[in-house]
């Protein structure tokens, strides 16, 4: 099987090909000669996410017999998806609620003409993330890249030349910008106006209209982080126990070449990016042993927790923050499961709107944000603390980040029902109910009940998010303050 792999790390304009069978990977962005009516929402491992419907095109395409989507729905049998080469349909098909399921799609005759694929989505979403056509298909069809477009040919560069980043674009998206005439692409990541970076699984790209000779990054390195290079010899810091962020955290010398991308395994942020035309630069990049977020590390032995709650608490940091998000607590007296929700709790009679909330770190409304965290305001926001333990320098627990799963909210008569079902970080399973009694007044007794029974509660502190339990104010790491 051959792979097109048309996305960023490949900017170069290369010969035609014209191919038995392709594989295209929508994981990180459209592939290039794709398009699309509707763009995606997002990109995960899932692949490209549609929560509208789409049509996506793409034309070059012959003696066609079978197109492959591999493709997630997480509704039963309301999504579908349906196929046509040249206007004739190779079948339409409704979507199970599963991951990762494969759609195969087929023709007694051969077929060209223009491939689509026609997203129907009514509920909830749909993932595409490769389609393998089956039959030929011609390159030459696919818009020639010039990566070096919108770089001024005859600039001269500055022995180093710097690039930050001094606007925001947005999380989890793909973008491009140019600043000191170095271009840089990535296929997903996340630009504000203090850093530019790349998303887990994602690619950066540089480009400029001279060979580099070498880049250094001073930023962060998410604990685990491991990278590629297309150019060069590339070193970087290292841990597997904590987040790394200080300067000159990785390099790439010997690229000789004007364009070198990175194909990062886990996130990472450039505060400053350096590049070097003239010589190597001297560099001093070992394993990094300390870390920004080192407070509590997740158990490596996985575990199935099954909870039920007995109490919960809230701040609503809407106003706060600047955007909808509300901060929940549940305890039970031996494990506690704090949550970062991006919504806002409602009226006196429910605390947040019916919905189905998945746990990722897309920052977008009625979803819950994945840890690992660490943004300006909240450390690992999403977590379940257990085996509470008072030691000298204060109380410990052993902390399970969460990263996938679902967390439902349910309004009944007189109450509010919470169902968690979630993943943390090394594996472990998070089971959890927590139900309001009937008739209860629920805002309000709510608070009175974890202020006077279970004495802790979330407060915020000069715009930061804390714990305090038993009269002691902790960050939500577990550090007292």
């Amino acid at each position: 099987m051959k792979k097109l792999n048309l996305l960023f790390a490949a900017l170069l304009v290369c010969a035609a090909q014209v191919l038995a069978e392709a594989t295209f990977d929508f994981s990180t962005s459209l592939p290039q000669g794709w398009t699309a009516t509707v763009s995606p929402r997002g990109y995960e491992d899932r692949g490209a996410q549609f929560i509208e419907n789409s049509e996506l095109s793409l034309p070059g395409v012959s003696e066609v017999k079978q197109v492959t989507i591999l493709c997630s729905a997480n509704e039963d049998n309301v999504n579908s998806i349906e196929v046509t080469v040249g206007g004739v349909s190779l079948g339409k098909k409704q979507l199970p609620k599963a991951n990762d399921q494969t759609q195969t799609f087929e023709s007694s005759t051969a077929l060209e003409g223009e491939l689509k694929i026609l997203i129907t989505r009514t509920k909830k979403s749909v993932w595409i993330k490769t389609v393998t056509i089956d039959g030929t298909f011609d390159s030459s069809v696919l818009p020639e890249v010039d990566p070096t477009e919108g770089l001024d040919g005859e600039y001269v560069y500055d022995e180093p030349t710097t690039v930050v980043s001094t606007d925001s674009l947005g999380s989890k998206i793909p973008y491009s910008f140019i600043y000191n005439n170095v271009k840089v692409i990535a296929s997903m990541g996340t630009k504000t106006a203090n850093y530019f970076g790349a998303n887990a699984g994602s690619v950066i790209t540089f480009v400029t209209t001279r060979k580099m000779k070498a880049l250094v990054v001073d930023g962060f390195l998410r604990k685990g982080f491991s990278a590629e290079s297309t150019a060069g010899k590339i070193v970087y810091k290292y841990s597997s126990d904590v987040d790394i962020e200080e300067d000159q955290v990785l390099a790439v010398t010997d690229i000789d070449t004007n364009i070198v991308s990175l194909t990062c395994d886990k996130q990472l942020r450039c505060h400053a990016l350096h590049i070097y035309f003239e010589a190597n630069p001297e560099v001093d990049i070992e394993p990094g042993e300390e870390g920004q977020f080192s407070y509590y590390y997740e158990p490596e032995e996985t575990k199935a927790f099954v909870l039920k709650f007995d109490s919960l608490t809230y701040v609503d940091m809407t106003e706060n923050l600047g955007y909808a998000c509300t901060s929940l607590l549940f305890t039970n007296g031996e494990a506690e499961l704090s949550l970062a929700v991006f919504a806002s709790t409602i009226d006196g009679e429910s605390i947040l709107p019916v919905d189905t909330y998945p746990i990722n770190d897309s920052y977008a409304a009625n979803t819950v944000q994945a840890s690992p965290g660490g943004d300006e305001y909240m450390d690992y926001p999403s977590y379940l603390a257990t085996d509470f333990e008072q030691t000298e320098e204060g109380e410990t627990y052993n902390p399970y980040y969460l990263v996938s799963g679902t967390v439902e909210v349910l309004h009944v008569e007189g109450g509010v029902y919470f169902g968690i079902d979630a993943t943390s970080y090394n594996g472990s399973t998070i089971k959890g109910e927590y139900m309001c009694a009937k008739g209860e007044p629920i805002v309000e007794d709510v608070v009175e009940r974890v202020s006077v029974s279970v004495k802790a509660r979330k407060v915020l502190r000069d715009g930061r998010l804390m714990i305090e339990r038993n009269g002691t104010i902790y960050n939500v790491g577990g550090q007292k303050q």
